[in-house]
């Protein structure tokens, strides 16, 4: 063949490539994430006096995942590596015969200081690595002889999960703690959360909804795979596993982590002497929040994703979710499927919460402490998602001119 039909040729080749139409962001093949919420609806709710929790149910029963929670494993080691390669890190040798899942926002105890584990990490069988932690407790709280590690009896609340995930703060859990000190039990001079979950005060509060929801997993048929969960009426987050086995492990500690913002609502409203919402008519609380946690679910189904790091040394795939009304998180996966998936909703309701010390009921004061919060008249400004309820909430707080700072939102 000529130099010439050879150039020839070339040329005609390149105006094809270059004149072939690109392939659609619609005709890639949907992530792990988008397969598994095709399948995913809302199921009917139940309500208690401080939570309303929703069923999120597969179509179809998913497989079994080869995989172990650490709330059930056995065979697992924790330890303080000598040479981090941050400070806070720990160090996790697995020995499960099946890969060991490890959720964001694990409360870890023991060691020099206790510890929040920010980000989902999977193990391999055999395997060690290294993870990313932060504080569970001040400085003030390390420890010159470690006890033994064990893991929290809850996980951390929705908040701190959240935060940690995405701005982690060797403050931000020790700051949280520092507003419940008061809850804790009478010779417990502990600042860290592991403290507060073993608060009797603060356990008061969720043991009726653990009794009252105890059969919520187990429903369906193996086909209830997570949960959406509104705390006084307002949605707090939404939680998918990829099997039921996996939701049953930590149905419990999930149920105890919203505890907090129970305890906080109820302190606020007593001290402002306004009745604690969801008080009322429960079917219409339920068939309203019904409404946003379908609406959230449709809106997680047309999230943005990007790549997430994972621990050096871990496996699977993660990634960061973010849907348009700002509402995040992030997602898990191994050999393309689903494993855990967490995003909050954006909620500047959290900060009034959570932004000043708290106090349990006396009786002979008859409340607790209360804050301002100068973001949610921001919000009431600009026509932001503040129920009727915290409107009147906020208007109280301003006649009592207790107008404290807190810190920073999402960015």
């Amino acid at each position: 063949m000529s130099r010439t039909r050879v150039v020839q040729l070339t040329l005609l080749l390149t105006i094809a490539l270059l004149s072939a139409p690109l392939a659609d962001a619609k005709d890639k093949e949907p992530n792990f994430v988008q397969s598994f919420l095709a399948g995913v609806e809302v199921g009917p709710g139940q309500v208690t006096e401080e939570l309303i929790i929703f069923p999120l149910i597969a179509k179809e029963k998913p497989d079994r995942l080869a995989i172990q929670p650490s709330t059930w494993a056995e065979k697992v080691g924790y330890s303080e590596p000598e040479f981090p390669k941050r400070r806070y890190n720990l160090a996790i040798a697995s020995n499960e015969p099946k890969t060991l899942l490890v959720l964001g926002g694990t409360v870890i105890g023991g060691g020099n200081r206790d510890r929040v584990a920010p980000q989902d990490v999977l193990i391999a069988s055999g395997e060690r690595t290294e993870i990313r932690t932060i504080p569970a407790a001040p400085a003030s709280d390390h420890r010159k002889t470690a006890l033994p590690f064990r893991l929290g009896s809850a996980l951390a609340p929705p908040y701190i999960r959240e935060r940690a995930e995405f701005s982690p703060s060797s403050t931000l859990v020790p700051n949280f703690v520092s507003h419940f000190l008061d809850f804790r039990n009478d010779k417990d001079k502990r600042k860290s959360l592991s403290a507060l979950n073993a608060s009797t005060e603060l356990n008061k509060l969720c043991l009726p909804c653990h009794e009252s929801l105890s059969a919520f997993p187990t429903a369906g048929g193996g086909k209830v795979i997570g949960l959406v969960t509104a705390v006084r009426g307002r949605i707090r987050s939404f939680e998918a596993f990829g099997d039921n086995r996996l939701f049953k492990a930590w149905f419990g500690p999930l149920l105890k982590s919203h505890t907090f913002a129970a305890a906080a609502i109820a302190a606020k409203a007593k001290r402002l002497r306004m009745p604690v919402p969801g008080k009322g008519d429960p079917e219409k609380a339920l068939e309203e929040t019904r409404k946003k946690a379908q609406k959230l679910l449709d809106s997680i189904k047309k999230s943005s994703f990007r790549e997430n790091d994972v621990p050096k040394g871990s496996i699977g795939e993660s990634l960061i979710m973010r849907t348009s009304n700002s509402t995040r998180g992030t997602a898990i996966g191994l050999e393309g499927r689903l494993v855990h998936m967490a995003l909050f909703p954006y909620e500047p309701f959290e900060h009034a919460l959570f932004s000043s010390r708290l106090k349990p009921p006396r009786e002979d004061d008859g409340g607790y402490g209360e804050s301002g919060e100068p973001e949610l008249t921001r919000r009431l400004r600009q026509g932001g998602r503040l129920s009727e309820y915290e409107k009147r909430l906020l208007a109280r707080m301003r006649a009592r001119g207790r107008g404290l700072g807190v810190g920073p939102g999402r960015r």
